[in-house]
């Protein structure tokens, strides 16, 4: 076969060898990171393995609001519980803070809970560890609390009504958790690069409202001394020019100063990182980041998540996995097509298709023929089996209609047939 010139790799390559590429110069801006680091330049992170400078005016060497020059004398979001106030600090500040949002024995438990698993993985060498802080993933698998946390349950987070209102006000109804892990600062580990948690979506920068909103619990006392994060207040929202770009020159970070049960909840546009620990002590926080239901998420929960987890959740847990399909998302060989992405939504119930893949291997549906139907157990095929079972509009009058359908098919020995 001749293929036609246009379409061979050099003459693509000559007809895309010019400055005419409509997004090529915003794809390639390199922002907001690109704005926020030429009018910021204390902001560069430390190279790998460098010492740390102290007294240089670098990002991670400042202190809490309270202490911090600049900020000290401005009234920034302290702990509370009152619903008001944290909607408008979240709002305003990009961050808020819920005072005793885990009682004393919910935090004692989670953060116990945390320190062991933590220490086996780093025994066994399996844990993930960086220059900045160990994580711990996969936490839905290594604890009922953990389980409980996703779902907001009071049992596990007493403040979980609040926050699930919080997220529902940012996010829009139906967010779906991103992640759920544990960051641990060890001592004299170096400082995070600061960041956004939503900069997967960069350069697009959504100035009308996030698409991450980040629930950290702090599972003990933190300041400047042992790696309170570093947070930017304001940061947020976009404060440059047209000619300096998305950003301008920022304030100075401060380091998060919370009692142990506070919860901070912060909008995925803040810019934060992980602060240098300057105890000889292990720091222990959680981050829960939640989206908007169409991001691809960062941990992959249809995979990742252990059967006997998937068998007890509840459709809500389902949901914030992501594990409800929809028109839009997560089709798998169709099945979701009819589903509408809310809790208890048969029509797109994905913990259906990974149970297959438990329990014995999931079949596809491959190559098909009229003529070979008579060979093929339809029964064996995992699609027609979770179909059958889940999906409300397969009754037997609908399938009747397709097979009808069928008769309007031209005979293939018919010489005449276009088909």
């Amino acid at each position: 076969m001749t293929v036609p010139h246009e379409f061979t790799p050099s003459s693509i390559a000559d007809a895309s060898d010019d400055e005419t590429i409509p997004y090529a110069a915003f794809l390639g801006s390199g922002e907001p990171y690109a704005s926020i680091f030429v009018n910021n330049m204390w902001l560069l992170p430390p190279k790998a393995g460098a010492e740390l400078e102290w007294g240089a005016g670098w990002y991670y060497d400042t202190t809490v609001a309270r202490k911090h020059e600049y900020w000290r004398d401005i009234d920034l979001p302290t702990a509370t519980k009152d619903l008001r106030q944290l909607r408008r600090d979240l709002h305003e500040w990009g961050f808020c803070l819920i005072e005793d949002g885990l009682s004393a024995e919910q935090c004692a438990r989670i953060r116990d809970r945390v320190e062991d698993q933590a220490a086996a993985e780093r025994a066994l060498g399996i844990a993930y560890m960086v220059e900045s802080q160990q994580h711990v993933w996969s936490l839905i698998n290594k604890g009922s609390d953990f389980v409980g946390l996703l779902e907001h349950d009071p049992a596990a987070v007493q403040a979980g009504p609040m926050i699930e209102r919080l997220l529902d006000e940012t996010l829009g109804k139906g967010w779906n958790h991103f992640s759920l892990l544990a960051n641990i600062s060890y001592p004299g580990c170096h400082p995070q690069p600061m960041h956004q948690d939503q900069t997967w979506i960069a350069p697009i920068h959504t100035h009308e409202a996030p698409v991450l909103v980040n629930s950290m619990y702090v599972l003990q006392d933190v300041d400047e001394h042992n790696g309170g994060t570093l947070l930017v207040p304001g940061s947020h929202r976009a404060n440059g020019t047209a000619e300096t770009g998305l950003y301008g020159p920022l304030p100075r970070p401060i380091n998060l100063e919370a009692r142990a049960g506070t919860v901070l909840m912060f909008d995925g546009r803040m810019l934060h990182g992980g602060a240098v620990n300057h105890t000889d002590r292990f720091r222990y926080v959680l981050t829960n980041s939640c989206v908007k239901p169409w991001a691809r998420q960062q941990e992959n929960f249809l995979l990742g998540t252990r059967p006997e987890v998937l068998e007890a959740a509840s459709p809500k847990l389902l949901s914030r996995l992501g594990l409800q399909a929809s028109i839009a998302s997560s089709l798998v060989e169709g099945f979701g097509y009819r589903g509408t992405g809310r809790a208890g939504d048969t029509n797109g119930h994905l913990a259906a298709i990974r149970h297959e893949y438990d329990h014995g291997g999931y079949r596809h549906v491959g190559e098909l023929s009229m003529q070979e139907l008579d060979a093929l157990d339809v029964d064996a095929l995992s699609l027609a089996k979770v179909q059958r079972e889940f999906e409300e509009h397969r009754d037997q009058a609908a399938l009747e209609t397709m097979m009808a359908l069928n008769d309007l098919l031209p005979s293939r020995s018919d010489p005449t047939s276009d088909v």
